[in-house]
């Protein structure tokens, strides 16, 4: 899918500024899928409030800043694909690691998860097609909403939303300071003095100062956490019987101090060592560590594979994202074809009726005003 912004975007010039830049990166499909969960119908009965909530989600980051560009990040088509090309299916290889009795009962669950299947399949089918139709049909309005309220959008063929809201953050000026908006605590590797995340779920903002209030760890620590742990939400497997509790619990100086993959591994030994010292057995979960035992099928490479498919530090993307984010960072906007007549117009057009009404439809979209006059002034300040 090539770049949803159709209005001309042209070169930046080389402009200096040494007030703030202040940017508002928005992961477009985490936001959403929260965002499903409003079920509002339009006048004809079809659902519009994923529209509706994203469109909220940004207004009401806008009212707190008066931001002076907004981008909206994507996941684009088989966006998984370069984060798979690392890590194939676990499941192929998963019983590598098992030993016989905990391979009989995985074999005996696996049978019975497929024959559940079997009998569900058609009807499971035809409502994710279902829900998948409502996701893009939603995702189009909002493209086209997004365009004409002066927001930038990015989306690119194999490459993840966050990867390319890491690439932004990597290459901001000096002055730039961003608000990154998602439900996806990942991101929150990001977070620095001129970075901070609000997660959706949350409703918090999570700067390095208050990452250990809300989230209960160092956000220093929040990649080699998943590298020995994996991430569950992602289907990345860890090092086996290595949960966040039984990690804190190994290493409790992680929850405060910043760790690297060799004290884990130091420490590990230590552990070891202490307990055989002490005529003990040793845990098995440091051993395992010690081992790189893990359920998933990176085998001895894990640490090297999970680090690569988790560290945003070196987002995944391929040239043509990079190149096309690179030609937008801070390129003046068009604002010829960019009108609230136009935008009107989509909210009739599909008949998006808390919105139809004049007074409403201004209320709640003046919070945009700002941010597009913004880019009108950069517009012309910098063409």
């Amino acid at each position: 899918m090539k770049q949803v912004i159709k209005k001309v975007i042209k070169d930046a010039n080389n402009v200096t500024d040494e007030k703030p830049i202040y940017t508002l990166l928005v992961d477009g499909n985490s936001v959403m899928k929260m965002s499903l969960v409003d079920k509002r119908l339009n006048t004809n009965g079809i659902e519009y409030g994923m529209v509706f909530q994203t469109l909220l989600q940004i207004k009401m980051q806008l009212q707190r800043k008066n931001f002076d560009f907004v981008y909206v990040v994507y996941d684009g088509d088989q966006s998984g694909k370069l984060r798979y090309d690392l890590y194939p299916d676990y499941k192929a290889n998963r019983d590598k690691n098992y030993d016989k009795s905990d391979y009989d009962k995985a074999i005996n669950a696996y049978c019975k998860k497929v024959l559940e299947y079997s009998k569900s399949k058609s009807s499971k089918s035809v409502e994710q097609e279902k829900e998948d139709e409502n996701f893009h049909r939603q995702r189009e309005i909002l493209f086209k909403c997004l365009e004409e309220l002066y927001c930038r959008q990015l989306i690119f063929d194999y490459v993840e939303g966050d990867d390319l809201i890491a690439y932004y953050c990597k290459h901001k000026k000096p002055n730039e300071k961003i608000v990154i908006v998602s439900g996806d605590r990942d991101l929150t590797q990001l977070i620095a003095d001129d970075i901070c995340v609000y997660i959706t779920q949350l409703k918090k903002y999570i700067t390095p100062q208050n990452h250990i209030e809300h989230i209960g760890y160092t956000h220093e620590n929040v990649l080699i956490k998943k590298i020995i742990c994996g991430d569950v939400s992602d289907n990345i497997k860890g090092i086996k019987g290595v949960g966040e509790k039984t990690f804190f619990e190994l290493f409790p100086d992680a929850k405060t101090k910043r760790m690297t993959l060799d004290e884990v591994l130091e420490q590990s030994q230590k552990l070891i060592d202490e307990r055989r010292l002490k005529k003990l057995k040793p845990l098995k979960s440091t051993e395992n560590i010690i081992n790189k035992v893990t359920n998933g099928c990176q085998g001895e490479d894990i640490y090297e594979i999970n680090r690569k498919i988790i560290d945003l530090s070196e987002p995944l993307l391929t040239e043509e994202a990079k190149d096309g984010i690179d030609s937008m960072i801070h390129a003046p906007l068009d604002p010829e074809g960019r009108d609230f007549k136009n935008l009107y117009a989509i909210i009739q057009e599909n008949n998006m009726i808390d919105l139809l009404n004049t007074d409403t439809f201004s209320s709640f979209f003046s919070s945009f005003n700002g941010l597009i006059e913004n880019e009108k002034k950069y517009f012309k300040k910098t063409c």
